[in-house]
């Protein structure tokens, strides 16, 4: 049922950075004023975080998990020891106007505000958990049924009050 030794999981979301805006409207002002060497440096440190990523990837061979933010082909992050894991959960945040938004932000299905979803690793550790991703419920389960699988261990869905094991 699981994935063969040696497999990596792996999850990547385009991440939209606010910066690059004012990067963007930093090189059109320095082009106005004839300063071509901010607009160039400005222009191509856009590029770069405009083809911006967070994922993580899990080795479960080795022991071992990285979050990481990607920049074209450049990755930020390092490899940390991963404590035995115990099950994957799927659970429900609600999103109220009160709190920080989390990336992805999704649109309220109705009046009682936006939800979006989350899949983390219930891990036996001090850290309790480790967040892999955020997003749709659809693509949340998915995500939570294919690292179940990987890992060879079970999934809970927390989303609604009548939890249950859905591997």
């Amino acid at each position: 049922m699981g994935s063969p030794p040696g497999n990596m999981y792996t999850y990547e979301k385009y991440n939209f950075r606010i910066i690059t805006l004012i990067l963007g409207l930093m090189t059109i002002i320095f082009l106005v004023y004839s300063e071509y060497i901010g607009a160039t440096v400005s222009l191509a440190l856009g590029v770069l975080l405009i083809y911006s990523y967070q994922g993580v990837k899990i080795d479960g061979k080795n022991q071992r998990y990285m979050k990481y933010d990607r920049f074209v082909q450049f990755r930020i992050g390092r490899w940390e020891s991963l404590p035995k894991p115990s099950y994957v959960t799927l659970v429900r945040i609600n999103l109220s106007s009160r709190r920080t938004l989390p990336a992805p932000m999704v649109l309220p299905e109705d009046r009682k505000g936006a939800k979006a979803f989350k899949v983390n690793l219930v891990v036996e550790d001090d850290m309790r958990y480790i967040t892999i991703c955020r997003g749709s419920l659809e693509k949340m389960k998915d995500e939570a049924l294919k690292l179940g699988r990987h890992l060879e261990i079970r999934v809970l869905d927390y989303t609604t009050h009548d939890k249950h094991w859905i591997l």
